[in-house]
């Protein structure tokens, strides 16, 4: 196993479960996670898979801190207010693991940067708030095969889905959705969101993303 010493302390508690064995946990820290939107789901989604062994990740966000993100947005203080996310949640995450390999990108996904963007990722995590970014995010991992976590919340309610993507067992986000333009729904700047929403979707996001790299489908859909 390719690990220091420090990282074995860091994950000597996770280690003694037997569904994270030597080659599992290896397989794990191997793994590319890209996550869009670092806000309150995307928070606490990579602060735990950071913590579960995740070693490669690329967080993208355009992005500033600002008050009114501080309720549910976990990795940001009232002293990085005006500061870009991706690079206050960098800095935060490698102080959980500084061997991790953090790429930040402060812009936002549209259809002339995603394919420059999302390079070689094992899954997406889809943390967005707004339709024409999940749909363009969703076209793209449909088309390439990438597996994609789409999370969202809203008021006391968060929903979590994970797509396969697999080419011979079609079901992505459009078809549960077949909205062409953007949908009239509500908003957390307009209806609300409680904080402990937010982290509750971004921690089932990050256990969905776990059990689909240890093939552990306790909550995977089929």
């Amino acid at each position: 196993m390719n690990m220091s010493e420090q990282e074995f302390q860091i994950f000597s508690r996770q280690l003694i479960l037997k569904e994270f064995d030597e080659k599992t946990f290896d397989f794990i820290q191997k793994q590319h996670v890209v996550i869009i939107g670092m806000g309150g789901i995307g928070c606490p989604t990579a602060q735990y898979l950071l913590s579960t062994g995740i070693k490669n990740l690329t967080l993208i966000d355009n992005d500033i801190i600002q008050l009114t993100n501080l309720n549910r947005q976990i990795l940001y203080s009232i002293d990085n207010l005006g500061e870009k996310k991706v690079d206050v949640a960098s800095k935060i995450l490698k102080g959980i693991n500084p061997k991790c390999k953090i790429k930040t990108i402060a812009k936002k996904i549209d259809g002339t940067n995603i394919k420059k963007y999302l390079s070689n990722p094992s899954i997406v995590i889809d943390a967005t708030d707004n339709w024409y970014s999940m749909n363009i995010i969703n076209k793209f991992c449909v088309k390439q095969s990438i597996p994609l976590i789409s999370a969202s919340v809203i008021g006391f309610d968060g929903q979590v889905i994970l797509f396969k993507n697999t080419k011979k067992n079609h079901l992505c986000l459009n078809c549960i959705y077949p909205n062409i333009n953007e949908p009239n729904l509500p908003r957390c700047d307009t209806v609300g969101v409680l904080g402990i929403a937010a982290g509750l979707t971004g921690l089932i996001a990050a256990q969905i993303t776990i059990n689909f790299f240890t093939k552990n489908n306790a909550v995977d859909n089929k």
